[in-house]
């Protein structure tokens, strides 16, 4: 956590199959406290590997084993569980199919388990010997095809898999020849990777260190050609986020984890890695990620709320930090607040503000301006890159013409209604509208009280839009809490303009806020909700 680290991957130990449940809940309460998500666990073959074992018993501990570890994934909320698949006796490599055949049918199951724990990948690792497939690329899509093929049968009832690719593993025959190394490796798992595995080695892939002065001087893995290369490849990922675990030599090396200087090189590696990472260079136009789809309502059980963190809440002194932790939960987009003093009475961020944010994050941007000289701001901020306009109607004086300029400049317009402001003023500008951004506090400053009428209004939105056929997202503004949301999504809101009353609340942390944000939105979901803003 002091080195700005918000993902872990658990490795395993003994005990961890036998321990009980609430020990990995403490462990995830623990996490939390700290802002770091267990996205992950993973561990080597030997408990895992028996599928490859043709004596009797080994496949059964294997399944038993995985399936526990895949419950305790679900206990600290892992996105992936995973292993490498196994190992073939030396003396048995007659046996390689036949290992990789009971893997891949024992997988197919344990999909479908994963799928009822709530983990949502299960992880392979492609090793650097043929006696521990996937090795090599035929290998690599051979397997990865077959259970994707399956997971697309059958989407409903198993996770998916991907593949926890290790930079540092290529393949050296017995004279020592490289055949492929660990970049033409890298590349050929491109397309099934979800994960990595960054760790140094020595020319024959044999060796496990870190990425300290000294181990990159005798290390061959070259950090800022994988960066390269992933951002070469980025088309080829199946996920719009890649997350890199180091991978540090513990114990199997001889080393105990209190080795004195474990901590330093730790922590070198780790400012390393975040070096290269970020000094990649700044986000282009075209990474920033597309609005959801689901940002268009829809009714039933697809329906999906969009969280919109309002960024004037988060910590302005460390706004990119922020927005990167705000990445990593899974936010939808960000949502600006631009005033100019005049219409409101504040201010808390400027343009340049936004100018300097834009190439630090992938989010979209949701702008919403308070201004008296609309068509000023618009042209300022779609040249900084923004999806997502939204124009007070009350200090609009040229409406129809105002919403046409944003959307010239392709970008969604949207129109703010002030608590007090009649629906009525959308009657001859709802063709010019992608959203609705309805004001649920007067607009100016967080953590004001909801407007008594607020609820009523956003049902009423909905109802006047439904009669006018008009299909668009309404986005609420203003003391979106715990307490309200349900309320609100169960009245028609889409986006929640989310400050201090949910997830930047003072009293938990942000991935803490963030569950309890999702938990309230399920609330407003459920078939009951419907009647819960009359009950306000």
């Amino acid at each position: 956590a002091e080195e700005g680290i918000h993902h872990v991957q658990l490795g395993t130990f003994f005990e961890i199959y036998q321990l009980p449940d609430d020990f990995f809940k403490q462990l995830r309460h623990e996490a939390d406290h700290f802002d770091i998500s267990i996205s992950s666990l993973f561990t080597a073959h030997r408990e895992l590997g028996g599928f490859f074992r043709p004596e009797a018993g080994f496949v059964d501990v294997a399944r038993r084993n995985f399936e526990r570890l895949i419950e305790v994934g679900g206990l600290v909320g892992a996105r992936s569980v995973g292993s490498n698949p196994g190992a073939v006796l030396r003396d048995r490599m007659g046996l390689k199919n036949q290992g990789i055949r009971c893997y891949i049918d024992h997988m197919k199951a344990l999909m479908r388990f994963a799928h009822s724990k709530g983990v949502p990948v299960l992880g392979i690792e492609p090793m650097s010997c043929l006696a521990e497939p996937p090795t090599l690329p035929d290998e690599m899509s051979d397997m990865a095809e077959e259970l994707l093929a399956y997971h697309q049968e059958h989407p409903e009832t198993t996770s998916s898999i991907g593949y926890c690719v290790d930079v540092a593993h290529g393949y050296a025959d017995r004279e020592k020849r490289v055949v492929w190394d660990n970049m033409q490796l890298l590349e050929a798992a491109l397309p099934f990777t979800t994960e990595l595995h960054l760790k140094n080695t020595d020319a024959l892939f044999n060796s496990t260190f870190g990425f300290s002065e000294g181990q990159r001087a005798r290390g061959i893995v070259d950090i800022p050609k994988v960066v390269d290369c992933l951002y070469a490849h980025a088309g080829q990922l199946p996920v719009s986020e890649l997350v890199g675990y180091l991978e540090i030599g513990g114990p199997k090396t001889g080393r105990d984890y209190t080795d004195e200087h474990l901590e330093g090189e730790l922590r070198d590696s780790l400012q390393y890695l975040k070096g290269v990472f970020v000094s990649r260079g700044p986000v282009s136009a075209e990474m920033v990620r597309p609005l959801p789809v689901e940002i268009t309502p829809t009714d039933g059980a697809g329906r999906r709320i969009c969280i919109a963190p309002s960024i004037m809440c988060a910590d302005l002194c460390h706004l990119e930090e922020s927005a990167r932790r705000l990445e990593k939960l899974g936010i939808d987009l960000l949502h600006m607040d631009i005033m100019d003093a005049h219409f409101v009475p504040n201010m808390p961020l400027g343009l340049e503000t936004l100018r300097q944010l834009r190439p630090k994050t992938s989010l979209p941007f949701d702008v919403h301006l308070m201004v008296e000289n609309n068509d000023f701001f618009i042209r300022e901020v779609a040249a900084i890159g923004v999806q997502m306009i939204s124009v007070h109607a009350e200090s609009s004086i040229h409406l129809d013409r105002t919403l046409s300029l944003i959307r010239e400049q392709g970008i969604l317009a949207g129109l703010a209604l002030n608590p007090a402001t009649p629906l009525s003023v959308m009657d001859y500008v709802l063709d010019k509208l992608d959203f609705i951004l309805l004001m649920t506090v007067n607009p100016g400053y967080a953590g004001q009280k909801l407007v008594a009428s607020a609820l009523g209004k956003i049902e009423a939105c909905r109802k006047y839009l439904d009669e006018k056929n008009r299909r668009i997202p309404i986005e609420v503004d203003g003391n979106v809490s715990f307490e309200n949301i349900p309320r609100m999504v169960a009245s028609g809101a889409d986006i929640l303009v989310a400050g201090t009353s949910s997830l930047f609340h003072p009293e938990g942390s942000l991935r803490e806020n963030y569950l309890k944000t999702l938990d309230s939105i399920q609330l407003g979901l459920k078939p009951a909700g419907k009647g819960m803003a009359d009950r306000s």
